[in-house]
């Protein structure tokens, strides 16, 4: 990412841009003629299929390098979806901000691209970047200065969000505070010997559940896998030309960003109460005077810091990148121009800063001759894919020429084929574990039809759908012990939920929880104080919400109705209720941040929701994407 070195001269947020650019995933305007009918329409401004379709590629190929595999059909579906959306959004923003007078001016353009070609070593570089993206240097300056427009409105947006001390306070409470409770656990297993069935309940559970029971469809298929690693041995050693070519095809995989080495003066901020806040600020004050008149740096942090972990190292706190510390912090420290530059005085969560940039470490692209094995790596794994690719391209047509089945093909290429026994969606499939394409597309197919080359992580396959089994719902002869099984699970919970209700009323009279669950033979715990967001002994994490719920709505010494969990029933008590609000005041400022940026969030995507359904969105993609 090239954010380090962008903070030190754009406005908050805009990395995301440039970030986006990098990533191929900023997606292009502008590009191409119009078809006679737009893919769709925002506003009556239309979005042509191939704007659609060079976003799309992006995506997809980016997805592609990252995983090491296709996307699912699936998965496929959705990227779809998800790309037109973020076209129509953008638009819609582009809209929203050039109704609202938004400008960039050139000077912060060129600033930008500035910053964007750095790492690249030179413009030159850059441009062969460009290219090999198949993206103009006109479509590139305008894609960042639209996308420059539309963030400058968002942080509009954001910044005209705020939140109230009482908020504050509410989310510090949700997150801070304690309970403390006791319990006593009804496990219906325990009951199972109380239960009777006969064969008339039987038949009468299976016809009111019969769907429970449903088998689901199966497919069995033929496949042939032509994995990668076989053409390894047969890819020649590169020339070096080769690898040099590659290196400049994809200079984006061997940016480093830039880092910077800090050290600095903390003065801890306990309290945010007025009083407290000017003495942190007179004492910090009183260092940076210090400074100003010749004093040593590390030697005041030595005295001085209340950061015990870098005082004694002189303040030092090695290097780091801009997202690795608070944005008021990395904003200051990234701003600084010279090494041996000290800050202004910067406010944190945790108090206040003076900071000073010891070294900087430049974004910059590793040279050829450092990543030259890499390279080489990713060039053979890339021609091993190519030349699978190809093979599986050429048995496929070997297939159809000669009009032999897959099945036959694997008879007389046993080692690059298998049968499998049937399977579900979602189970392993024989041979190859769980991959979920292979998996989405076997079940696409027709009886008897062949797929397209399909890449896997191995390589790539060709499937042939031998059979199918429909989903069905088994005769209760077929499945008598399972539907028995089912009844007397039901039956156990219905005893377990009758007695757990006459444990809630003993209990409720004054009982001692303990006492109450030694006399009836049944579970009691008692468990420390712990948060919303904790991990709870013997809580499951699927019943976690469902259980933190309950307790935090009782009061002290309140005794709850018969809570049903997934392995029984639970009559709790809550026996503590822990909050030191004076912590609240220690830690306001740090909550505060987290609040600001989890409120910004949802009001932004309410306020984008707000002007979609206000727009006239026209969607015609259903005559282009299948």
């Amino acid at each position: 990412m090239l954010l380090q070195n962008l903070r030190k001269s754009i406005k908050p947020g805009m990395w995301i841009i440039v970030i986006a650019f990098i990533a191929s995933l900023f997606f292009m305007y502008g590009r191409g003629e119009r078809g006679q009918k737009p893919l769709a329409e925002v506003n009556g401004v239309a979005i042509s299929y191939q704007k659609f379709a060079q976003s799309y590629q992006d995506v997809y190929e980016n997805y592609r390098q990252i995983y090491e595999e296709e996307p699912s059909p699936q998965l496929e579906e959705y990227l779809r979806y998800y790309v037109l959306s973020e076209l129509m959004e953008n638009e819609l923003l582009w809209q929203e901000a050039k109704k609202a007078k938004i400008k960039v001016s050139e000077e912060e353009l060129n600033d930008v691209i500035k910053k964007i070609m750095e790492p690249f070593g030179s413009q030159e570089a850059f441009m062969r970047y460009l290219d090999s993206r198949h993206i103009s240097y006109s479509d590139f300056k305008e894609d960042i200065k639209r996308g420059m427009t539309i963030n400058e409105l968002i942080q509009r947006v954001k910044e005209s969000i705020r939140v109230t001390d009482e908020e504050i306070k509410d989310y510090w409470i949700m997150e801070n505070e304690e309970v403390g409770v006791s319990y006593i656990f009804l496990e219906p297993d325990k009951y199972k010997k109380e239960v009777k069935t006969t064969p008339e309940e039987i038949e009468k559970y299976y016809e009111e559940h019969k769907e429970n029971f449903t088998i689901p469809e199966k497919v069995k298929v033929d496949y042939i896998l032509i994995k990668s690693e076989e053409f390894l041995d047969k890819i020649g050693e590169p020339i070096k030309e080769t690898l040099e070519a590659y290196y400049q095809e994809h200079l984006a995989y061997f940016r480093v960003s830039e880092k910077r080495k800090a050290s600095h003066i903390l003065i801890e901020l306990i309290s945010s109460a007025s009083e407290e806040e000017k003495k942190a600020k007179e004492k910090i004050e009183e260092i940076e005077k210090k400074l100003k008149e010749g004093a040593d740096f590390a030697t005041l942090a030595k005295e001085y810091s209340e950061d015990s972990f870098s005082a004694e190292e002189g303040g030092d706190l090695g290097f780091f990148a801009y997202s690795e510390v608070v944005p008021s912090f990395a904003e200051a420290l990234f701003s600084l121009k010279e090494q041996g530059e000290v800050s202004e005085i910067v406010k944190t969560p945790f108090g206040y800063h003076l900071i000073k940039l010891t070294e900087i470490e430049e974004a910059h692209i590793l040279l050829f001759e450092e990543v030259k094995e890499q390279v080489r790596q990713m060039w053979v794994k890339e021609e091993s894919e190519n030349l699978a690719g190809k093979e599986i391209e050429n048995i496929r047509k070997e297939i159809e020429e000669k009009k032999v089945t897959v099945s036959e093909y694997i008879e007389s290429h046993p080692q690059r084929g298998k049968t499998t026994p049937f399977f579900a969606q979602g189970e392993e499939i024989e041979g190859l574990g769980w991959v979920s394409q292979f998996s989405e597309t076997a079940f696409s197919l027709a009886q008897g039809e062949i797929s397209s080359p399909l890449r896997i992580l191995e390589g790539y396959c060709l499937i042939n759908l031998k059979e199918k089994k429909p989903s069905y719902i088994p005769p209760l002869k077929e499945v008598t012990e399972e539907t028995k099984e089912k009844l007397i699970e039901e039956k156990t919970m219905k005893i377990a939920e009758e007695k757990a209700s006459q444990v809630e009323k003993e209990a409720k009279k004054g009982k001692n929880l303990s006492l109450l669950a030694k006399e009836l033979d049944l579970e009691y715990k008692s468990i420390e104080p712990f948060k919303r967001t904790d991990s709870i002994e013997g809580i499951s994490s699927q019943d976690r919400e469902k259980f933190v719920q309950t307790t935090f709505s009782l009061k002290k010494e309140e005794i709850s109705k018969p809570l049903n969990l997934t392995n029984g029933y639970y009559i709790i008590k809550l026996t503590q209720r822990e909050l030191l609000l004076e912590d609240f005041f220690k830690e306001k400022e740090k909550f505060k941040e987290t609040l600001l940026f989890q409120k910004r969030t949802k009001t932004l995507n309410l306020w984008l929701q707000k002007l979609k359904e206000k727009a006239k969105i026209v969607d015609n993609s259903s005559l282009y994407i299948p």
